[in-house]
């Protein structure tokens, strides 16, 4: 079971810290022109104000390092400038956020450092050859002619002359096949199901002023595509949160973001919410013509809001008219609480959660506990308790046999309160899939979760990866593009795409189709890392090893050292570095866990099955997940004809 979309952090940024920036920079899906002043989003521009911008250069010319709020006063507002310093910095510092779609608490790009400043802490990369620093480009003013002359190279140009024009080349061809694209709405390759109507829930825009409270309004969006996704799911298909909230901060026409999803109709909104009060206002517009069906306000305590909730989901539906959604029975309310406190933490929980860091993952661990505890009757808490312990166990963040068992009893508990919730369902058919190896009761929760609600773009994804290890391809495949036309821009269900043909043997569509999730973001380490599994089964070696390198230099499941890896592999070719990777994880495994699998496929690609199969049975008492696709495993081909194999899928439970 593949976890779900996920950002790591690392402080080892690519550009040099306080060497003169190149005029153009990329971090995650953002490109920054720092000589015309814009700031893009997967090649869009997104408006940021002129002390925001000139914020956001400061902190990329020295990226990793602490930049003071000292020196940001002395270059956004010099001594003769008569401004409240602290009121405008902070002002400055929650526009930012608020465009790149960050929080304080929780940061993934810009991280306050108490009475100090601030500090940017995701990887920057250069675009283009020409070089600028941040303090010309404020002395500029905001008509962005920075300084042009920068005088001769620079350190960083001269590291990185001959990676930045690659990558401005390929950064180049990457925007304009992604435009043309969807332009044309190339992208969706799954047509939606004749008479269905399609719904995007936009991020519903936080107004409190406050960073503090984004997990709120971010909670209230995935509270609003849960519901709206069970009123009628047959008639009505909700995308489903990870590609609605890559929409989060960005101001664009609504008829091309209805073209990237591929939707008939949008809801917008705006939150609210302070003094114990919250305040909601929200529209649907049809896409074709973006006409306004509806729109409604609505303030209340904020004990009212799963009150709220429903009350805007039902008119919202209302306002589908009757005669696309024809009135019966809807969905059954979820395993919500009625206390607020409760609802807080379960909204805390889910926000970290789908940040999908270590960090994050335990965190939720503790906000789904708290609600737990403010109400021990609420079903939805329990499910992602379940849900949290199963990723930290798929990312390999805690050992199998102590995951799963407190996942099980999570999910058990929140079935016992509300037998209809899907996420409880889907949790159990992972653990009965992974953990206990049941494979007709992992089949039996998958379709109970989907027929509760076929919009749950998750569980179609991991029925996918569970049809895929079973050897049911073409069944695999279309759960797989129906979880795509759900989510249409997740990272982890687009490159699942690749790793289901990959397991197919259909290794030119699997390529096509890691390209494709490459194309929304370079830096996503799990497409690189499958497309390295796929180039050496077509002999590719050269090209397996550059996409292991991306890998190992952009997850933190595979971080063994990229150095050592490509020096191994220009010594030995890809055995010397498969015998690099076996003594590094022996040796990593004797500190903290590592999958036996891991080490196991290695000694099989050496033709060393004595030891492929002392790991393999590791791998079976530890309850290993990568142990659940031994039987479509095409790194494990060199020993399947060992009678040693066929026992050991008996043994699992599985046909031949």
């Amino acid at each position: 079971m593949m976890a779900g979309d996920t950002q790591v952090q690392v402080r080892d940024p690519m550009l040099n810290a306080g060497a003169p920036l190149p005029t153009q920079v990329r971090f995650g899906p953002f490109e920054v022109d720092l000589r015309a002043n814009q700031l893009r989003k997967h090649g869009i521009r997104i408006k940021l104000q002129e002390k925001p911008f000139q914020f956001l250069a400061l902190l990329l010319e020295r990226p990793g390092e602490v930049v003071t709020r000292e020196q940001l006063r002395d270059q956004l507002w010099p001594s003769d400038t008569f401004v409240d310093f602290e009121g405008s910095l902070n002002t400055a510092a929650n526009r930012l956020r608020q465009t790149l779609g960050d929080s304080a608490e929780f940061p993934r790009f810009i991280e306050t450092i108490p009475r100090k400043g601030y500090r940017f802490i995701y990887p920057v990369a250069p675009v283009n050859s020409t070089a600028v620093s941040a303090e010309a480009l404020h002395r500029a003013g905001s008509t962005g002619q920075a300084e042009s002359k920068v005088g001769g190279p620079t350190r960083l140009w001269r590291k990185f002359a001959i990676p930045a024009l690659a990558l401005s080349l390929v950064a180049l061809l990457i925007v304009v096949a992604v435009a043309l694209r969807f332009t044309v709405r190339g992208w969706k390759t799954v047509s939606k199901e004749p008479g269905k109507i399609m719904l995007a829930v936009l991020p519903f825009e936080n107004l409190s002023g406050d960073p503090q409270q984004e997990y709120f309004s971010d909670g209230l969006t995935d509270e609003m595509i849960t519901q709206l996704g069970r009123l009628q799911p047959a008639r009505l298909g909700v995308i489903a949160r990870t590609s609605a909230m890559q929409f989060k901060g960005r101001r664009q026409n609504l008829a091309h973001v209805a073209g990237e999803l591929g939707v008939d109709y949008l809801l917008e909104g705006t939150v609210r919410r302070s003094n114990g009060r919250v305040r909601i206002s929200a529209q649907l517009v049809q896409a074709r013509d973006q006409t306004q069906l509806w729109a409604e306000t609505y303030e209340r305590e904020t004990s009212d809001v799963l009150a709220i909730q429903r009350e805007v989901g039902d008119r919202i539906a209302r306002s589908l008219a009757l005669e696309l959604l024809p009135a019966g029975e809807t969905a059954r309310a979820r395993g919500s609480s009625s206390n607020a406190a409760a609802y807080d933490a379960y909204l805390r929980g889910r926000y970290v959660w789908n940040r999908r860091t270590e960090e994050g993952l335990r965190r939720s661990v503790e906000y789904f506990e708290q609600a737990i505890r403010l109400d021990p009757d609420y079903a939805a808490a329990y499910a992602g308790l379940a849900d949290s312990y199963i990723v930290l166990a798929a990312w390999f963040y805690m050992r199998p046999n102590e995951a799963y068992p407190k996942a099980e009893a999570a999910a058990v508990k929140a079935l016992e309160i509300n037998e209809s919730l899907p996420e409880a369902h889907s949790s159990l058919g992972v653990i009965a899939w992974e953990y206990r190896r049941d494979r007709a009761r992992a089949d039996k929760e998958f379709q109970l979760a989907l027929q509760l609600n076929p919009g749950y773009a998750t569980a179609h994804q991991w029925y996918a990866e569970f049809l895929s290890a079973d050897g049911r391809h073409e069944e695999a495949l279309a759960e797989i593009h129906r979880a795509r036309e759900l989510d249409p821009l997740s990272l982890i269900i687009n490159s699942v795409v690749g790793y289901i043909y990959y397991y197919a043997r259909r290794y030119d569509e699997a390529i096509v189709a890691c390209r494709k999730t490459l194309e929304l973001d370079p830096d996503f380490g799990p497409a690189h890392l499958y497309l390295s599994w796929i180039y050496i089964q077509k002999g590719m070696r050269d090209e397996s090893a550059a996409e292991r390198r991306k890998a190992m230099a952009r997850s933190s499941l595979d971080n063994q050292n990229e150095a050592g890896y490509q020096a191994a592999f220009k010594a030995g070719g890809i055995t010397g570095a498969r015998r690099w990777l076996v003594a590094e994880r022996i040796k990593q495994s004797k500190r903290e866990y590592v999958p036996p699998y891991w080490i196991a496929v290695l000694y099989a690609g050496l033709a060393e099955p004595d030891k492929a199969f002392e790991w393999l049975e590791k791998a079976y008492q530890q309850n290993d997940p990568s142990l659940t696709h031994i039987k479509v495993d095409p790194k494990l081909d060199p020993i399947r004809s060992d009678p040693r194999f066929a026992s050991l899928v008996k043994s699992m439970g599985l046909a031949p």
